[in-house]
């Protein structure tokens, strides 16, 4: 049985006027609610037995969403805030306790830290790894392996916390974190250890994300800004530390003393959360077996394959093989008909599909996605490939390198908190989306602009600027995404945030990688132009290995000449970002008050409360 409220064209144009000044798109009248077609919280009322099956067949095991007239007539007032979702949020947030919540989010942040600590962990120690195992020639599938897993689990890990519950997802990536840290400490061989390291990518992916959606569930929208940019700053922080602490183990004790590390630490963070993790539970009485018979059994392998030969294309291409190579255009073309594939089977055979295709027609859903990919490209170059720069340039060491680009890092993880706070304070995210890409903009063009003469510290100083921008587009962009749906699929757009700046950057550390070594490659082959056998030879040597430069057995002006070069290709490769941070930039202009519905037609004027 349903009860109708229903509103004269008179009353919605009030509230439309009344809302007309909001800033943060989450406001939705009831002819603008964005929301599943299929969804049973917004339909019309009808006897047809089709259209129950429908409404049935992708019924929420999570929140359900729906509104009332007093929902609708509820005002927050001094926040651009949508008034029903405020309410929702405030309603499933006061049902934990004040105490618990601390307690949750301490053993929540604790996660993320251990999960960007993870990440990074192995980037200064992975020469030593490589020594150990004999295996040079391998040991770049450790972090492509580790990316792959974790990106993949971007896409499906908020569909399976909606069928399976947000506790036990969280409880097995823990599980699977120290289970991959094990692994990884007492393996004999490249391959042990390269398994050991997608496992640990599974489960980084799965606690980042539930991480995130619980603090979601659990912190009204107008409060989450703050929380998330402290989220941030976990995660930040973390990634800045890993690679220190990777290279303080391996140099002081051993590099598997890390993983043993983080195995205790995960134990510890997987008992204490079992403890205190305690969260509301939903109206479902779906039994476990009912969520594996929702699992997307065909879309799943679909989506992991097709983001494996992705991420495997573009990281083997120029490096390992050419990009004309059959391998190379062969996984390329493979991902691209995978997706295909993985778009027909969720629009037309999924049960409950694995990523509602929908969500994808929602204008600013599309836009922040779109943003969070442009900038991620950026991001992740200057996080790979500035330390090359600085040791090419400088003559920095690892260790040394890191320190350098650690400016881009603490300003990212500073400049999300503060965005959070302001965007929870004043309920506004549209100004900080479009506020990050021009930032980005602006400290990539000041450093493209610097010759390999300025100082280490002008480098650093400078690399605070794209930080700053991008802390504000980590933020608000999950806010954007969060508010321009329904809260029912907070737990599907969330996750695909991370999994669009994660492809960003496999796409931007590939096309930056590209024309970097193009550029390298036809300065060094001008500056070989009548040199001696020998400095040819420690030419062709510098192309693969940049530790050559400051070698004792290479001349001065020679190494001025290859260090020139670095810093040529360098700016050559950063002036390539700066169209893609301005498309960023157009997009987010682009942003509208009120999103769009998914099916206007399928979405009636009336609100609906079922009972």
């Amino acid at each position: 049985m349903q009860k109708t409220t229903q509103y004269s064209d008179d009353t919605l144009q009030q509230r439309r006027e009344t809302f007309e000044e909001v800033e943060l798109d989450s406001w939705r009248s009831p002819e603008t609610l964005v929301t599943s077609p299929k969804s049973n919280s917004y339909r019309e009322n009808s006897n047809s037995s089709s259209e129950s099956l429908i409404a049935s067949r992708d019924k929420p095991s999570a929140h359900i969403y729906s509104t009332s007239s007093a929902s609708v007539d509820t005002q927050i007032s001094g926040k651009d805030l949508d008034s029903a979702q405020c309410k929702h949020d405030d309603e499933y947030s006061e049902k934990i306790s004040v105490v618990r919540k601390r307690l949750m989010f301490v053993g929540l942040f604790f996660t993320i830290f251990l999960s960007g600590l993870d990440q990074t962990v192995t980037s200064t120690i992975l020469t030593r790894i490589a020594d150990d195992f004999r295996a040079l020639d391998r040991i770049e599938w450790v972090p492509t392996v580790f990316m792959l897993c974790s990106t993949s689990l971007n896409v499906i890990s908020g569909r399976i916390a909606d069928i399976f519950g947000r506790f036990s997802v969280l409880m097995f990536s823990l599980i699977a974190f120290v289970a991959g840290a094990v692994v990884s400490a007492s393996a004999q061989s490249i391959v042990v250890f390269i398994v050991a390291r997608g496992l640990s990518g599974i489960a980084c992916g799965g606690m980042l994300n539930l991480s995130i959606i619980i603090i979601s569930d659990i912190v009204p929208i107008e409060r989450r800004g703050r929380y998330l940019g402290f989220l941030q700053i976990c995660f930040g922080v973390s990634n800045a530390a890993g690679p220190l602490v990777g290279g303080l183990f391996a140099d002081r004790l051993d590099w598997r003393a890390a993983f043993f590390a983080d195995m205790a630490m995960g134990i510890i963070t997987a008992v204490y959360l079992a403890v205190v993790l305690r969260l509301p539970r939903l109206a479902s009485k779906a039994t476990w077996r009912d969520g594996v018979r929702k699992l997307d059994y065909v879309g799943i392998p679909l989506i992991v394959a097709c983001i494996s030969f992705i991420i495997v294309g573009l990281n083997v291409g120029g490096t390992i093989m050419q990009w004309t190579s059959p391998a190379t255009i062969g996984c390329l073309i493979s991902g691209a008909v995978l997706l295909g594939a993985f778009v027909m089977v969720e629009l037309r055979f999924a049960r409950v599909p694995l990523v509602p295709m929908w969500l994808f027609t929602v204008r600013n859903l599309v836009i922040a996605f779109s943003v969070t990919l442009l900038c991620g490209m950026t991001m992740f170059a200057i996080i790979f490939y500035m330390p090359v720069y600085f040791s090419a340039v400088f003559g920095a060491n690892a260790m040394h390198a890191g320190l350098l680009v650690l400016p881009f890092g603490m300003a990212l993880s500073v400049s999300s908190f503060i965005s959070g706070y302001f965007m929870s304070t004043t309920g506004m995210y549209r100004r900080f989306l479009r506020l990050g890409p021009a930032i980005m903009a602006s400290g990539i063009l000041a450093i493209a602009l610097l010759s390999g003469k300025t100082s280490e510290a002008v480098y650093a100083a400078l690399l605070l600027i794209p930080g700053i921008g991008m802390g504000n587009v980590i933020v608000s962009n999950v806010i954007a995404v969060q508010a321009s749906t329904d809260p029912q699929y907070i737990s599907t757009v969330t996750p695909l945030c991370e999994f669009f700046l994660s492809i960003g950057g496999v796409i931007g550390v590939a096309i930056f990688g590209a024309v970097h070594r193009n550029k390298l490659s036809t300065i060094l082959t001008a500056a070989a132009a009548g040199e001696t056998q020998a400095a040819q030879r420690i030419i062709e040597e510098a192309r693969k290995d940049v530790s050559v430069v400051y070698s004792a057995h290479v001349s001065d002006p020679l190494r001025a000449k290859i260090s020139d070069a670095y810093a040529e290709s360098m700016r050559h490769a950063l002036w390539t970002m700066l169209p893609f941070l301005c498309l960023a930039l157009v997009l987010s202009l682009a942003l509208v008050k009120s999103p769009k519905p998914a099916r206007p037609e399928e979405i009636p004027l009336e609100p609906t409360e079922e009972l």
